[in-house]
């Protein structure tokens, strides 16, 4: 499934991007009956936790389409860019803009932000020649969303035994991580390379039993590839509570 061969129609690989791919590992052509029935699963399982389905399912019939066994949607929203492929085998592939860097706003108020910080680096950091920026919130949210809604397609009974979960995120080379003004934050925090690729085997009854604590394991695996070794696992676990609650 090469996205490049993918004619999408809303720019989301022209951007950095997110790419998430679930796969079941046994392969059934008809695991999914029908079309209507695949429509019908994203409905029932799609997260609807900060203002902004996960993923977004279009009402509108022209941001969707239907093709021999999968089903689509899409949207170009205010910087928003994303797609996702449903397919009657199962496989899931959702692309979706960073929204850091397609955000104007997004981006200004975190360069606002990550300058408010005392950073200690070697040298001056001239913030205006940094590619982009990534909010550690946004970060934990996406994983956290991501791995909720693979555990909910399992509660379904769509995915059983081992499911395939890879995540890459795209087009990053130089950007910085960064926190909100009001948490402590001193390092400079860099991804050294343009794409970054985590997948994952997981135990079907084990991501539905613990979603969180997967998702965590692989934001710890992401934040260690910008060489934050060390970031405390108990305020991660509560930024995924207060997502998953409603409270932020």
């Amino acid at each position: 499934m090469r996205d490049n061969k993918l004619q999408l129609p809303t720019p989301v690989l022209h951007y950095p991007h997110w790419r998430v791919h679930f796969r079941p590992d046994e392969y059934k052509e008809d695991l999914i009956p029908s079309l209507s029935k695949c429509f019908e699963i994203i409905e029932r399982t799609k997260l609807s936790l900060r203002g902004w389905d996960y993923p977004h399912l279009d009402k509108r019939d022209t941001n969707r389409e239907r093709g021999n066994n999968w089903v689509s949607s899409w949207s170009d929203f205010m910087g928003h860019f994303e797609y996702w492929r449903f397919y009657q085998s199962g496989q899931f592939l959702h692309l979706f803009s960073v929204r850091e860097a397609t955000e104007v706003d997004f981006k200004e108020k975190l360069k606002s932000e990550i300058k408010s910080h005392r950073i200690m680096t070697d040298g001056q950091i001239d913030w205006e020649e940094v590619p982009g920026f990534l909010s550690i919130i946004n970060f934990i949210y996406n994983i956290t969303e991501i791995y909720e809604f693979a555990a909910r397609l399992c509660q379904s009974q769509i995915y059983t035994g081992t499911l395939n979960i890879q995540i890459d995120i795209r087009g990053i080379k130089g950007f910085v991580l960064t926190a909100p003004w009001e948490r402590s934050w001193h390092s400079y925090y860099a991804a050294s390379q343009d794409t970054l690729t985590n997948l994952q085997k997981i135990d079907t009854e084990k991501l539905i039993a613990a979603s969180k604590d997967v998702s965590l394991s692989t934001i710890l695996w992401f934040f260690e590839r910008f060489g934050w070794m060390s970031p405390s696992e108990d305020v991660i676990r509560q930024d995924q509570d207060d997502l998953i609650k409603g409270r932020f």
